[in-house]
């Protein structure tokens, strides 16, 4: 009587154990997903960011040198890094994004917005320099358009767009570190779970394999002599 219920309970078991098993797999899969998608995101939002940081770079550069120099090559080279951040010439990667584009495809937190419109006051008034120099330049008023880029006030503005940019990229990885970790985290509980599973599944295929044995009806033995229907 002890044997069928547990033969029964079993049976019951063995069904469940197998849906369970089918919902953490799926849950195993879905968090494979979710991390494989968290850490594309951390190679696309640094990609965007380090963009950022070395266009604005470039766009000093060039100003600067042209400034100097008066050299035509680096006006071109000016005019097309200017032409990568606003959306009119493709980047090195091939898309046709300006920075406003780049940074409206990201979620990003309240401090790291605030950080960014920090970064890109600075920009606008490098940016208002910068013209007043190339004018400047072209105009053949090398010295004070030298004076435009050369000067205290670009410098400090300068420090401010890279180090606004700097910390937005260091809080913007920290988060999508911990992001990353957390799904790391949570697959590896799901292949816990799995795992749990199916040593559970095996565990009742072993007591299922011996309460049907003990089951089954055994056949009597015979006893020697038995056949012949007692001595001679």
């Amino acid at each position: 009587m002890y044997h069928r219920g547990a033969l029964r309970l079993t049976l019951w078991l063995v069904p469940a154990l197998l849906l369970m098993g089918a919902l953490i797999l799926w849950l195993l899969l879905q968090s494979q997903r979710d991390l494989e998608r968290a850490q594309q995101t951390r190679f696309d939002y640094f990609e965007a960011a380090n963009q950022i940081r070395m266009l604005s770079g470039q766009l000093s550069a060039r100003a600067r040198s042209y400034a100097y120099t008066g050299s035509e090559r680096d006006l071109s080279l000016y005019h097309h890094v200017l032409a990568m951040t606003e959306g009119r010439h493709a980047r090195v990667n091939g898309k046709t994004l300006s920075n406003e584009q780049l940074l409206r495809g990201m979620a990003l937190t309240r401090e790291e917005l605030n950080l960014l419109e920090r970064a890109r006051q600075a920009t606008l008034t490098l940016a208002r320099l910068e013209d007043e120099a190339l004018r400047l330049t072209e105009a053949g008023h090398s010295h004070q358009a030298r004076q435009k880029v050369f000067n205290p006030d670009y410098d400090s503005y300068s420090e401010v767009v890279t180090g606004s940019v700097n910390q937005f990229v260091g809080l913007l990885l920290e988060r999508l570190d911990r992001n990353i970790e957390q799904e790391r985290q949570q697959h590896r509980y799901a292949m816990a779970a799995m795992v749990i599973i199916f040593m559970l599944l095996v565990l009742c295929s072993l007591v299922l394999s011996w309460l049907l044995r003990q089951e089954t009806p055994h056949s009597g033995r015979v006893m020697p002599g038995s056949r012949y229907g007692g001595a001679r």
